[in-house]
């Protein structure tokens, strides 16, 4: 396991996070581009497919049923599965070449560390798609849904902070003797450094976060003109906002690396027995 040395500011460990990303790369080329080209067919396949292109938005209170609410949690849970899968092993990978120096060999998901931090990602995530989903029942009300929304988006922001530490520790094979006490142990490794975790992150990010807001705007298309009598068609699913998903998804997966990366510096610069 490595040592942290020098300075534990932001800034700092961002940087470090950008090296080991880019070490990461040099190390396991293929890794990466297979991850980046699956991450990109994947949000490429849910804007081409009818199907999952219409099950992605919520459905409205004047069209809400019970069939169209199953498809639409089924497609969501469908990509979430499918996301974690794709990027875990690239994850993995990173932190343990950070941390101990290692370059993944073999089929990823042979080894028990592999499969928990899979579980551990896509149970977080469901869970964030749950909370966030929870401000449907409030559509009614579009101030009180906004104002659940944006409380969610903190909250949700806060809780990944405190269970980032969690992640090194899943890749590395550090034992637990239960879920809580994982999660006690990121709390724990927390403590004081809160502050320090959330500009880091912030820091490191924002750039590909500016980046996907970017795209996300292509890729929604032109702004549909004032509601007439009947709804208008949807926008045409034209090559630039083809190229635009599947660039948004190659922008997640780096930016999942990237995170993985200044995670595995943050587990270091937040040991207790610096």
């Amino acid at each position: 396991m490595i040592t942290y040395e020098g300075r534990r500011g932001g800034r700092t460990i961002a940087k470090r996070g950008w090296r080991s990303l880019a070490g990461a790369f040099r190390a396991m080329p293929l890794l990466f581009i297979v991850t980046l080209v699956l991450g990109a067919a994947l949000r490429i396949a849910f804007l081409k497919v009818p199907f999952l292109r219409e099950a992605m938005p919520a459905p409205t209170l004047e069209n809400l049923s019970g069939k169209k609410l199953f498809i639409h949690l089924g497609v969501h849970l469908g990509l979430i599965l499918a996301w974690a899968a794709i990027v875990v092993p690239m994850a993995v990978a990173i932190h343990r070449f950070t941390l101990l120096g290692e370059r993944r060999s073999g089929f990823p998901y042979h080894a028990a560390h592999t499969r928990n931090f899979f579980y551990w990602t896509a149970g977080l995530l469901l869970a964030f798609f749950i909370a966030r989903s929870f401000s449907l029942l409030l559509m009614a009300v579009t101030f009180v849904q906004a104002l659940t929304a944006f409380v969610i988006e903190i909250g949700v922001f806060i809780i990944v902070i405190q269970l980032l530490m969690m992640f090194p520790a899943l890749a590395t094979g550090v034992p637990a003797a239960s879920a809580e006490a994982r999660i006690d142990a990121s709390f724990r490794r927390m403590e004081g450094n809160f502050w320090l975790l959330a500009r880091t992150v912030v820091l490191t990010l924002l750039p590909l976060l500016i980046l996907a807001v970017v795209l996300s705007r292509v890729i929604a298309g032109p702004p549909p003109p004032p509601p007439p009598a009947a709804p208008p068609p949807p926008a045409p699913i034209t090559t630039a906002r083809m190229v635009a998903a599947g660039l948004f998804g190659a922008v997640q997966v780096a930016a999942f690396a990237l995170a993985s990366a200044t995670a595995s510096w943050l587990y270091a610069a937040t040991r207790k027995d610096h």
